[in-house]
């Protein structure tokens, strides 16, 4: 039998029993000594989301047959997307000082849980790294490290630590003032605005999550992502109960990877431009009309009188021509061992 799991794991859940009895026979597997389950409420006027959800809970903590410091914020209500995740994430995050963090649908590898707690330790101290993500969609070349440096997070099976999560919150941000002058460590102005558009969005309530908050707010501190090589997890989760991705996307491949060795530190840890590119373009929709006039409102709103009329009709042209990464800029590569602190 394998020793207990040291770094803690949050485990968010809902209603979906048949993601559940996939997902956490792999949690349980690794036993972890500290599990940390989140669930949110049943929604009203929702029949049988009661039963549901309550089926998913009695499941959970009836597996938990190893030795495990077992932690619960179940909720009576239902918070919805936004507000249930992101309470999960900083409940959590104000308990441990650095953790896993998988949702039901999530499906990771065995070395996924050894990947992450590598990655936490050596890290720990170097402030540039905001987070530890296991998706990677294979853009990226067999030849490069293990290991390396993104612009965008992604949240399909991470991991961070506390100090990074602090200041985290779904409701507020420097964007939902409406600033012009907010930068981040993205490659393409494009996909920056995109971003601080939807955080922004989402802040308002326009769009009901959590994680463009939390990517806008790393972003900004000019904190970036790691990523494994190969991929670590899978998404099991498309289907017509799920709140974000009820269409499987055209991109997704279903492949995963057990990492099957011990992962090499690479002793520069490198920006690999090229993945962030390929990420932040994801960003970027296609630019209909609508669009157009939707960004234009924007400025106007926003920005008018900061630019005047010459400065607004550069920054309409900048943001409306055409989809791609728009305009590149140089970023310095974090470099350095292993927990060393890069300024």
């Amino acid at each position: 039998m394998s020793e207990p799991f040291k770094t803690p794991v949050l485990y968010i859940v809902f209603n979906r029993l048949q993601t559940v009895v996939q997902s956490f026979p792999r949690i349980a597997a690794r036993r972890p000594a500290q599990l940390y389950l989140a669930a949110d409420g049943p929604r009203a006027g929702r029949e049988g989301e009661a039963a549901a959800c309550a089926a998913v809970r009695d499941y959970v903590l009836s597996h938990i047959d190893w030795p495990c410091e077992v932690h619960t914020l179940f909720r009576n209500e239902n918070l919805g997307c936004k507000y249930g995740v992101a309470g999960a994430i900083q409940w959590f995050f104000s308990n441990v000082d650095a953790g896993i963090v998988l949702e039901d649908d999530i499906l990771p590898e065995p070395s996924f849980f050894s990947y992450c707690e590598t990655m936490l330790a050596a890290f720990r101290d170097n402030l540039k790294v905001g987070a530890v993500c296991s998706f990677n969609r294979e853009w990226v070349s067999s030849f490069c490290d293990d290991v390396f440096l993104s612009t965008a997070l992604a949240v399909w099976g991470w991991a961070s630590w506390a100090d990074r999560i602090r200041g985290y919150s779904p409701d507020y941000s420097d964007w939902e003032a409406g600033r012009l002058d907010v930068k981040t460590c993205f490659l393409s102005r494009q996909a920056e605005r995109e971003l601080l558009s939807n955080a922004r969005r989402a802040v308002q309530g326009e769009l009901n999550t959590w994680d463009y908050q939390l990517s806008a707010l790393m972003a900004t501190r000019g904190q970036y992502a790691l990523f494994p090589r190969k991929n670590l997890v899978q998404n099991i989760g498309f289907a017509g109960n799920s709140t974000h991705t009820s269409g499987r996307p055209d991109w997704y491949r279903e492949e995963s990877y057990d990492w099957g060795s011990e992962i090499r530190l690479p002793g520069t840890l490198r920006l690999n431009r090229h993945f962030a590119r390929l990420c932040e373009a994801e960003y970027i929709p296609r630019m209909t009309f609508r669009r157009r006039m939707n960004m234009m409102h924007d400025f106007l709103v926003a920005g008018a009188g900061k630019l005047g009329i010459l400065g607004g009709i550069r920054w309409i042209l900048h943001h409306t021509v055409k989809r791609g990464h728009a305009v590149s800029r140089d970023r310095t590569v974090i470099s350095g061992a292993a927990g060393e602190q890069q300024a």
